[in-house]
């Protein structure tokens, strides 16, 4: 029978676990973090920006402190639903970095301030520079890897087949090395082509991906792999 192997920062991996459960709630399910999440120091200081953009939801407590007044444009629904949990004035580009940064543009901005984390995929901060915007970039969390504890290695030895939802390039490739020497079959869910392109671990027996980037897309794939 086929595990899933939920291998995202410990909030977020309960609240998949819920999710999965309450689709199909006989799934195997194993939690393995990848991922630490921790805010970093920063120094930010006082300017007056057209709006903070935000990659992550990990970026919005930093985006409370900075710029309380400040737009916020985000990347998608799930870091914009977080900004305007905690009372700031957000704006989704409904995708990708590619979608925010055409976001930017079109609200004719001159001057923004990316909030992010230590590892980023896409290097939107270039981009927007390259576009003549004045983009000031700040480090406000980082993504730390951690190798899967003991047990976790035990559980994995006895599985036959895991199913591994990857959220993005780092997390794959971090994933990856933790499943070195596993060798029963492999089922990749990927949140987009680049979170696919960071696997570099056993051969996929094959590759699913979300429809779009984002939590329910991913929640659909995984889903439809544990009929």
């Amino acid at each position: 029978s086929t595990t899933v192997l939920i291998s995202r920062p410990k909030k977020d991996a309960e609240a998949l676990r819920q999710a999965i459960l309450s689709r199909n709630d006989s799934t195997q399910i194993m939690l393995a973090p990848a991922i630490v999440i921790a805010s970093v120091a920063y120094s930010a200081q006082i300017e007056v920006y057209d709006a903070i953009i935000l990659t992550s939801k990990h970026a919005v407590q930093a985006a409370v402190d900075i710029g309380p007044d400040t737009l916020i444009l985000c990347v998608g629904d799930t870091t914009a639903d977080a900004a305007r949990k905690s009372g700031l004035n957000a704006i989704s580009a409904g995708g990708t970095s590619k979608d925010l940064i055409a976001l930017v543009k079109k609200l004719n901005l001159s001057k923004v301030l990316y909030l992010r984390g230590l590892h980023v995929h896409a290097d939107i901060s270039f981009e927007l520079i390259s576009a003549g915007i004045e983009t000031k970039s700040v480090v406000v969390y980082e993504q730390t890897a951690c190798a899967f504890s003991s047990e976790v290695l035990h559980k994995i030895s006895k599985a036959t087949e895991l199913l591994v939802p990857v959220y993005s390039t780092r997390s794959a490739n971090i994933v990856s090395k933790n499943l070195e020497g596993f060798d029963g079959t492999i089922i990749l869910v990927a949140i987009s082509k680049a979170a696919a392109e960071g696997w570099s671990g056993p051969k996929p027996c094959k590759t699913i991906y979300a429809q779009a980037p984002n939590s329910e897309a991913m929640l659909t794939a995984i889903a439809s792999q544990l009929v």
